[in-house]
């Protein structure tokens, strides 16, 4: 009995919501984009705002994130090659989809460690951030549109034409 206990209270802490993740996600207002929900919705949103534990989403990210074609547009890039590694030379890969999304689910980052650098690869092109990663789990999170004092913009390939 003792068992059945343990396990209906670890799927009721499991279903827990955290109010204020979830209060951050439904901020973000609906999804205008042309995709229903599923892994091309809401590209260039902070993904892990709605897909972390406690949040409103069912599947939990570990990272994700969604790279453009250039700095002055919002034409996702399918197909590049995100490359996520650490100071230890560990390594981990993922393409981003039709909607230039990408992601990688809970447990799919391990062995690497926070902090983490990224380069993107695509067709011949290589293009790696300057720094480095240390917690932020959305690229959106800091990378917004447009640009500003608090962010570099959007992710992309090319500056410009």
């Amino acid at each position: 009995m003792g068992r059945v206990r343990v396990i209906v209270a670890l799927s009721l802490l499991s279903a827990c919501k955290d109010p204020t993740r979830v209060e951050r996600a439904e901020a973000l207002g609906p999804d205008t984009g042309p995709y229903e929900e599923g892994p091309n919705h809401r590209a260039g949103f902070p993904c892990t705002w709605c897909h972390s534990a406690g949040s409103t989403a069912e599947s939990h990210f570990d990272i994700a994130g969604t790279v453009f074609a250039r700095a002055s547009t919002r034409q996702a890039l399918p197909d590049v090659r995100v490359r996520l590694f650490d100071q230890d030379g560990d390594e981990v890969s993922v393409r981003t989809n039709v909607a230039g999304n990408f992601f990688l689910r809970e447990g799919e980052l391990a062995p690497v460690d926070f902090p983490i650098w990224i380069q993107l690869e695509y067709q011949g092109e290589v293009t790696a951030m300057q720094t480095p990663i240390f917690r932020e789990r959305s690229c959106a999170g800091c990378h917004r549109t447009p640009p500003s004092p608090q962010s570099p913009g959007h992710i992309y390939v090319w500056e410009a034409e």
